[in-house]
């Protein structure tokens, strides 16, 4: 007669406890998928799944590098992505060389080959295990135009012999920034590494108002005579677009060729909101030290406010 009441508590017990973890998982994790996580030899890479997207992550705060629709994986979804394709309305003609530093999950990389297939197109990124994610978790595809090469972006241009009609540069995360990619040292081999008319790009991680981004546009100006900045509306990312070019941009030469650049690359966002945010840099006075190989403390400097 005792065997039936010890059986239903024992039952009741083992129900509580599927439960108790089953309401562990949901919390823990919501409806999030992790779909890889693993450590290479320079990031703790994550990938997860939430809502129809996936995301990595380069760090254990999982901040995102990259964001793409699974139903739409060549459609642009950060706002700084979308203000790259700025850049090559900085030059007269179509690219006929890029050179991307940083691949991420490959969004870039991808619509820069879609956009110009005539263009020959090499990816440097220093982490073969992010070459491998981007390919097995975000749809990424090397295709005809497209070189990818696993090396650290300055050794990479200085053994370089090409000229390149844009260098882009997006090897930094959120919580950190190679310091060796943001000397005057790097940016004079980058100089020399440009075709004539040639710009070079960065995608900066604000904010504005820190000091390694006020010395980060003293180093550009310290190098080359047009500096100018696109702010990647509404995110907390600038693009610092430099060139040496004889006749310097302006917003209105800028907001001119819009309509033909959004023609042709056919987005489904309008490139005239990041023309909007333009601004020539290129004579402004920064209380700012040139960054070079000897001093450049990139992460103190992303601590410390501004001063005015």
């Amino acid at each position: 007669m005792k065997c039936k009441p010890i059986c239903m508590v024992l039952f009741h017990c083992m129900i509580c406890l599927i439960c108790l973890f089953l309401s562990r998982a949901i919390a823990l994790t919501g409806d999030e998928k992790v779909l890889y996580e693993g450590d290479s030899l320079y990031h703790h890479i994550r990938v997860s799944e939430q809502d129809g997207y996936r995301y990595l992550s380069f760090n254990r705060a999982r901040g995102s590098q990259s964001k793409v629709s699974v139903s739409d994986p060549l459609s642009l979804q950060f706002p700084y992505t979308k203000a790259a394709f700025i850049v090559p309305a900085f030059l007269d003609n179509k690219p006929g060389k890029i050179l991307l530093i940083g691949l991420g999950g490959g969004s870039i990389p991808a619509a820069m080959a879609r956009c110009y297939p005539d263009a020959d197109i090499e990816v440097v990124d220093i982490d073969e295990d992010v070459v491998d994610v981007a390919k097995k978790y975000f749809y990424f595809k090397q295709s005809s135009n497209m070189k990818i090469t696993v090396m650290d972006g300055r050794r990479f241009l200085r053994r370089s012999e090409e000229r390149y009609d844009i260098i882009f540069l997006d090897a930094y995360d959120d919580m950190s920034i190679p310091f060796h990619l943001t000397t005057r040292e790097f940016f004079e081999i980058v100089r020399q590494r440009l075709s004539e008319g040639g710009i070079v790009a960065s995608n900066i991680w604000g904010p504005n108002t820190d000091e390694f981004y006020l010395s980060e546009v003293k180093t550009y100006q310290d190098l080359f005579s047009n500096v100018y900045l696109v702010d990647a509306v509404p995110s907390n990312n600038y693009i610092i677009i430099a060139s040496n070019q004889k006749v310097a941009m302006t917003k209105a030469m800028l907001k001119e060729r819009m309509p033909s650049m959004q023609r042709y690359l056919g987005f489904d966002f309008p490139l005239i909101t990041y023309a909007e945010t333009f601004q020539n840099l290129t004579g402004i006075t920064f209380n700012a030290r040139v960054l070079i190989d000897d001093y450049a403390p990139v992460e103190v400097l992303r601590s410390k406010k501004a001063s005015k």
